[in-house]
């Protein structure tokens, strides 16, 4: 069991997201605790202090032996979910920064890369073994750090070859293929680095090629043609020419042909008319008729269509006034209402 070799560190000297590390013996304890709640409580309480947020702290690179000791113990209940924090601690110390001092919120200084990755690459052996394991859930929490801490890759090749033989499910054979590919990507980024053979990106040229590749012109973009026929295609005439886009034929008007009409232009400020715009009656005299009084509610009529009454009024109007000639007074009034 881990007790024995837990109060040999010095925990309190540490730190992690909030606070002091003193607590972190207590919940690797709590990882192998028969009771499915307290693991839970531990993991929660791991995940949330000593791992918070992907974070590796001192506590967390410490902690590294410990796991190991609970995943190779086959008596610890949740195998996989240890190994599962072991890949998550792992894969956050590749994501830093090689050279990089990390400082928490506690002043913890922690160098992540420099001191979780060797020690996850000298378990090595342990992740081949964990990869075979009969538990189908240890398998597949293993198989992932085939391709990030195994150095041997011809090794590790081998080991996901035979566990994609060995695997009859789908999600564990595409977990072997998906761990091949970021095996690959390690060792093209290896490659890439100052003092490493250049990947070959592209094929060279060699003097048998019709032209030498030019990385100063632009790259020809693929045009649209009509589709290709056996058939020869038709003459072109003078009253008709193919369309390239439609590949159909045009006719055209003859040429002793009159012109078409053209056409109006298009009204672009349609407006209701108004009865306001039909032209007024021209004047003659002032003896003519009286104009058709308008429609009941609607615009005043014009000034213009008023006139002003002969001297010989009727004798019911008093001397000297003007009479307007309109509608008698039972025509409701043109004007409109307020």
């Amino acid at each position: 069991m881990i007790n024995e070799h837990l109060e040999d560190v010095d925990w309190s000297s540490m730190g992690h997201a909030y606070g002091s590390a003193e607590e972190v013996p207590l919940w690797l304890e709590r990882m192998a605790s028969p009771d499915p709640e307290v693991r839970d409580e531990a993991f929660t309480s791991f995940y949330g202090a000593a791992h918070h947020q992907g974070g590796v702290y001192r506590c967390t690179t410490a902690s590294i032996p410990f796991l190991f000791a609970l995943a190779d113990d086959d008596g610890t209940p949740d195998r996989a979910a240890v190994l599962g924090l072991l890949m998550s601690i792992g894969r956050a110390a590749l994501d830093c920064d090689p050279e990089g001092i990390y400082c928490s919120a506690y002043g913890d200084m922690s160098t992540p890369y420099a001191e979780t990755v060797p020690r996850m690459r000298e378990h090595a052996a342990d992740f081949e073994r964990y990869a075979a394991d009969p538990d189908p859930q240890v398998r597949r929490a293993a198989v992932p750090a085939l391709g990030l801490f195994v150095d041997d890759t011809d090794r590790a090749f081998a080991l996901l070859r035979e566990r994609l033989a060995a695997e009859s499910g789908t999600a564990e054979r595409l977990l072997a293929v998906e761990t091949a590919a970021a095996l690959a990507r390690r060792l093209r980024s290896a490659r890439s680095r100052p003092g490493s053979p250049p990947w070959p990106r592209t094929r060279p040229w060699t003097p048998t090629s019709a032209s030498p590749p030019s990385s100063t012109k632009p790259p020809a973009h693929r045009r649209r043609s009509a589709p290709t026929s056996s058939r020869p295609p038709p003459a072109c005439s003078a009253s008709s020419h193919p369309n390239p886009r439609t590949n159909r034929t045009r006719s055209r008007p003859p040429a002793d042909s009159a012109p078409p009409a053209p056409r109006p232009p298009p009204n672009r400020h349609r407006t209701r008319r108004s009865r306001r715009s039909s032209p007024p009656s021209s004047p003659t005299s002032t003896a003519t008729a009286a104009p058709t009084p308008p429609p009941p509610h609607s615009s005043p009529p014009s000034t213009k269509s008023w006139t002003i009454a002969p001297p010989s009024a009727p004798p019911c109007s008093p001397p000297n006034s003007p009479t307007r000639t309109g509608p008698p007074a039972t025509t409701p009034s043109p004007w409109p209402r307020t």
